[in-house]
């Protein structure tokens, strides 16, 4: 019970599963992402317009695949917090 004795809500270890594995989804984006942020700081001159073509395509492509995925983890975080806060209360 909590301090103004309403029931704990029960959280199972497979809904603490589901979000350690989202969250480890998303952290994975992290090297990719130090990569897209670099080339767009890269500020260098003189300039190869071939070269950041390229880059800005290949770049474009995994900013793309990231935001994708963002987009469904998010919705399936979202859904994952609405089924947790619709759990039935457990009294201890």
């Amino acid at each position: 019970m909590t301090e103004n004795k309403q029931p704990i809500k029960s959280i199972t270890k497979q809904d603490i599963d589901d979000l350690k594995n989202y969250l480890e989804q998303l952290a994975s984006w992290t090297e990719p992402l130090k990569l897209v942020n670099d080339f767009f700081e890269n500020q260098a001159i003189p300039l190869n317009k071939k070269k950041i073509m390229r880059e800005f395509h290949a770049q474009a492509k995994v900013f793309n695949i990231f935001y994708l995925n963002f987009l469904l983890s998010m919705d399936t975080l979202e859904e994952k917090a609405s089924n947790l806060e619709a759990n039935k209360k457990r009294k201890m």
